[in-house]
């Protein structure tokens, strides 16, 4: 009974410290960002009017992100994980392509795909003007993605050993190709790609668990 009570509090206690918070903080307080291009107003809801990145401060290991977004018609953006270099970001992160493409077939450049690597295995996108939900969750070197509660995705950073093949034999993008995902950090800088084309892109609720 006495080792049942122990697990039991054990169990409390590390949900206990399991805390959910906004993502960029209270008012962006902990977000790196040109104010200029991003805002957020009295409802909470974030958008830029340039393509320039808003980043977490600091780096940010195992994680739960949660958010939601408004895609106008043909919106094209992105969610960055485990970035390690903000300014030259493109070859040094993992990319969740954020896409109007309800309707279509799965792409590694769909929404809610491992940006030039890997395709979702469905397309579960919502129309246009329509609030998307994504969910996506890092563990250690596993991602795994949802997108309005469908599982969707999912990658294992340390299986991808060669810069320029997936393990599946596919081809990875050229301007990915800065090194194997294998031997990039697990921990990094998250953020969302600015204003990529003439289409806005809207996000609310955007929450961290650690």
């Amino acid at each position: 009974m006495k080792k049942l009570l122990v697990m039991f509090f054990g169990v409390c206690a590390m949900f206990a410290m399991a805390e959910t918070k906004p993502l960029f903080g209270d008012k962006l307080a902990d977000a790196d960002y040109n104010p200029a291009v991003w805002s957020i107003d009295e409802n909470g809801v974030l958008k830029a009017n340039k393509d320039a990145a808003i980043w977490t401060k600091e780096k940010i290991g195992d994680c739960k992100v949660s958010f939601e977004y408004q895609l106008s018609p043909k919106a094209n953006a992105g969610f960055l994980i485990k970035c390690s270099n903000k300014g030259n970001w493109i070859p040094n992160t993992i990319e969740i392509q954020i896409l109007d493409d309800f309707g279509s077939q799965p792409s590694y450049h769909g929404n809610a795909a491992f940006y030039g690597y890997q395709a979702p295995t469905k397309v579960a996108t919502k129309p246009a003007g329509e609030w998307n939900k994504m969910e996506v969750e890092c563990k250690g070197s596993v991602i795994k993605v949802w997108l309005n509660g469908e599982f969707v995705n999912e990658m294992d950073m340390s299986q991808w050993k060669d810069k320029a093949v997936s393990p599946k034999g596919t081809p990875i993008e050229k301007k990915f190709q800065g090194k194997a995902l294998a031997d990039a950090d697990t921990v990094g800088y998250i953020g969302f790609q600015g204003l990529h084309g003439k289409s806005s892109i809207l996000y609310r609720n955007v929450l961290i668990t650690r």
